[in-house]
């Protein structure tokens, strides 16, 4: 049996977050017909070390884990280091402003300008590892593919040419100023293939490297299908209302952007009695702070999210930072009807292809859309009921499995 690794910065089970999650469904539907392992760090939750997984190796529903602790090199220059690299960044990405970027990547697909600046600081990154490249190295013999997840963190920009003729590149892209390190262009112009999961995604990555952008496919990812826990029990465990909108996912700035006080002024507004169920890992840097609209429930199991997300009014997701979106996808197949953040290209495209879904693009048309969705029942059941034929017919197993074996058999 041919053998491949995935390669994540975060793995398991435990682990919260979307990309995490697709690594993990992808390669538990593989070992059906590959010796599957990963390679990730120990790091569980970001920024809080003491929460880190033991280094070593385990075996993980079938699935072999190698994980390596993080040792970052001059880590605490790491904000300093980036800094001073900004130039070829700030340079590429004026020019793709200007619609110039694709087109002269086309031509020099690779810049010398900053590159060794970029690379001090990607092996300053906080949870860098130097022994899983050194693992890469001394056994890419072993591996029929090598398949990488997650565009900007260290392990994947640096070691996906290491054996970039055996690498599919998961890149998970969504438009966010670390496209334009200069020291991507390696890893999306010479790897074996990209497996995009969005027509979106590829646009945004096909605008910024042109014709020198790596063979590539659209392949996707699929969701889960599991059984809800007692709702009875769950909804008595997190105290939950009986009317809700819920937020699923990381529970971080970056991820919440204003859904806090958007959503607290929405309340005031209208005088809802609707709550706020924010679901998902919570990052320490989010604080204590409390309000009686928002309920936090933090980590949860599978089949009980799979319960909470069946109960919910709406389902909102105010990331522009995403290359799919599984949440969204998971709140469709329910007829649970979403509402995202238009900067999203990729949300916005699965809202107009599905007719499942309303995006925003300012605070005004969040309340305005939301208030509809609480207070229009057969408009949001008639939306509710588009979501999962439009999941079915684009991101079902049976599709995505086979196209993925077929990059990996190419090799």
């Amino acid at each position: 049996m041919k053998k491949i690794a995935f390669i994540i910065i975060r793995y398991g089970v435990e682990v919260n977050g979307g990309a995490e999650a697709h690594c993990r469904m992808l390669a538990e539907r593989l070992t059906s017909f590959y010796d599957v392992e990963v390679l990730t760090t120990t790091t569980r939750i970001f920024n809080t070390p003491e929460a880190d997984f033991p280094e070593g190796t385990s075996v993980e529903n079938g699935v072999t884990v190698r994980r390596f602790r993080p040792h970052p090199i001059d880590g605490e220059q790491h904000r300093q280091l980036g800094r001073q690299c900004r130039t070829a960044r700030r340079v590429r990405r004026q020019l793709d402003r200007l619609h110039l970027l694709g087109a002269l990547s086309s031509i020099h697909p690779e810049w010398r300008m900053s590159t060794a600046a970029e690379r001090r600081f990607f092996l300053s990154q906080p949870d860098h590892t130097p022994a899983m490249l050194q693992f890469i190295e001394q056994h890419q013999e072993e591996y029929a593919a090598l398949l990488f997840m997650n565009f900007y963190f260290s392990q994947t920009v640096l070691g996906s040419v290491i054996a970039p003729q055996k690498t599919i590149l998961i890149p998970l892209v969504h438009p966010d100023k670390c496209l334009y390190w200069a020291l991507n262009a390696p890893m999306f112009t010479r790897v074996r293939h990209i497996a995009f999961n969005t027509e979106a995604e590829r646009r945004t990555t096909r605008r910024i490297f042109g014709a020198s952008l790596a063979p590539n496919s659209l392949v996707g990812c699929g969701i889960e299908q599991t059984p809800a826990a007692d709702w009875a029990r769950v909804k008595a465990r997190y105290n939950l209302p009986e009317r809700y909108v819920l937020y699923l996912g990381r529970v971080t700035h970056s991820k919440l952007n204003d859904l806090i006080p958007s959503f607290l002024d929405y309340c005031r507004r209208y005088g809802s009695d609707t709550k706020l169920v924010l679901t998902g890992g919570i990052d320490p840097q989010m604080g204590e702070e409390t309000h009686p609209e928002i309920l936090r429930t933090g980590f949860v199991s599978d089949a009980e999210k799979a319960a909470i997300i069946r109960h919910a009014a709406v389902l909102v997701n105010p990331s522009h930072l995403e290359s799919l979106s599984l949440l969204m996808l998971e709140a469709m197949d329910n007829r649970i009807p979403a509402l995202v953040n238009g900067r999203s290209r990729v949300m916005k495209d699965h809202c107009r292809q599905s007719g499942a879904a309303l995006w925003y693009d300012n605070e005004r048309e969040f309340h305005r859309h939301l208030h509809r969705l609480l207070t229009d029942e057969p408009f949001r059941t008639e939306l509710g009921s588009r979501g999962p034929a439009y999941v079915r017919k684009h991101y079902a197993w049976e599709i995505i499995i086979p196209a993925l074996r077929r990059l990996i058999e190419a090799i």
